[in-house]
């Protein structure tokens, strides 16, 4: 669940504003999205936040800082929640990690887990809006265990 930040709705605002200038209803979409989000008793962006990236990719925006590290958190937070374990650790330097499990593999208790998956914000964001696939992106990601492939399955974890 990634709560609404300030900084965050303000730069969302502002990626809409550009968005609008290459795809006037998806801007719309998205920006409703938000405000209905914002509406909620308990609002959670990971939703918005993914497709927003998934637009700016697309169409070649820059994220930006705050919107890139939002989105890696948000991805993340969703990933740990849908694969709950502690056999695979997937990490974003410098933005955020989680650990993972599949039900199979060892059990990490401290320390840096026997199973890494290390990748870039973008190849993250990429793989998990849809819009790249492991084997396209293999070459970026750094793996290092037994079990680390595994990790593949996760993704996507938002689909239009």
């Amino acid at each position: 669940m990634f709560k609404p930040v300030d900084s965050v709705v303000a730069a969302l605002e502002d990626l809409y504003t550009c968005l609008a200038a290459l795809e006037c209803g998806r801007a719309a979409a998205l920006r409703l999205e938000l405000h209905a989000e914002l509406a909620r008793s308990r609002p959670d962006l990971t939703d918005v936040l993914l497709s927003t990236a998934q637009a700016a990719l697309q169409h070649s925006l820059e994220l930006g800082r705050e919107l890139t590290a939002a989105s890696c958190r948000a991805g993340c937070a969703r990933l740990g929640k849908r694969h709950p374990g502690a056999s695979i650790e997937v990490r974003v330097p410098p933005v955020s990690a989680v650990q993972i499990g599949f039900g199979n593999g060892p059990k990490h208790t401290r320390g840096t887990p026997p199973n890494v998956v290390e990748m870039p914000p973008l190849v993250f964001l990429n793989l998990a809006t849809g819009r790249g696939d492991w084997d396209a992106v293999k070459h970026k990601v750094r793996s290092s265990g037994a079990h680390a492939h595994e990790a593949q399955q996760a993704f996507p974890l938002w689909t239009p």
